[in-house]
């Protein structure tokens, strides 16, 4: 019954409109009623760019004054460090870093000035010195003496020969050494060579000498340095085979800078 009542009204108010329904259909169906309107968002002008876009979320502008006096202010304190600075103290063992020349060469000129560098290239007329500065051109009639001079290095010689006692399975070498240089040596010892009479090494071993002691940066300590114009003493034993006859020997001296 429900459904040929739609029916009935469906086409109803599709040929007569809603006026033309009969009262009894007015008032007897319930219609449907249309639910609360929702409004449509506005619709943006031309204009695309939001509001945020157009104010940036960092003030940088109120910064800006900030970070100018900061530059000034450095400035400032970079000028004065530059007119109070000193020379730093430069040690020893960072001027031993530095790379000298193996050859170098005193000119002292007509005039007095003495010029100290390498001489790398020497003509009739012209000579070129390598010095600390760059390449120095120097005229063969301003010269008026060349020397060589050599940079300080440590030499160290035996004072005498050294003496020899022959033991049962080994030999002892005995004697001293100098410093005759004008630099420290480090860690000198003394290599001795046995040899037979067909000059095949028979043995072979070394010792440190009995220097003054030192104690270097590194926290090491030893006692086998030499200053200049100092001596010390030095004792080799050299285990030998029985079977092994020593025709001659002969010594070396090792040392570091």
């Amino acid at each position: 019954m429900n459904k040929q009542v739609l029916i009935t009204l469906g086409l109803f108010i599709t040929q007569f409109g809603m006026a033309q329904l009969p009262d009894t259909l007015k008032t007897d169906i319930p219609l449907i009623t249309p639910s609360k309107k929702i409004p449509l968002p506005l619709l943006r002008d031309g204009d695309t760019t939001s509001k945020v876009e157009e104010e940036p979320f960092f003030d940088y502008k109120s910064k800006i004054p900030d970070i100018q006096s900061q530059i000034d202010s450095l400035k400032k304190i970079m000028k004065l460090y530059e007119k109070t600075r000193e020379m730093p103290t430069i040690k020893e063992e960072l001027l031993d870093l530095i790379k000298v020349p193996d050859r170098l060469h005193r000119i002292t000129l007509h005039n007095g000035t003495i010029v100290l560098g390498e001489i790398i290239e020497e003509r009739i007329d012209k000579i070129v010195l390598k010095t600390n500065i760059g390449l120095l051109v120097l005229d063969q009639e301003t010269i008026m003496m060349i020397e060589e001079e050599l940079p300080p290095v440590a030499v160290v010689e035996f004072i005498e020969e050294p003496q020899v006692e022959i033991f049962s399975g080994k030999e002892v070498i005995t004697g001293s050494v100098k410093n005759t240089g004008k630099k420290r040596g480090d860690f000198i010892r003394v290599i001795a060579n046995l040899w037979t009479k067909t000059t095949e090494l028979a043995a072979k071993d070394s010792a440190f000498i009995n220097g003054i002691k030192m104690t270097y940066n590194t926290g090491v300590r030893t006692d086998t340095a030499l200053e200049p114009d100092q001596t010390a003493s030095f004792r080799v034993e050299v285990p030998l085979s029985a079977s092994l006859k020593v025709q001659y020997r002969t010594f070396d001296i090792r040392w570091e800078e």
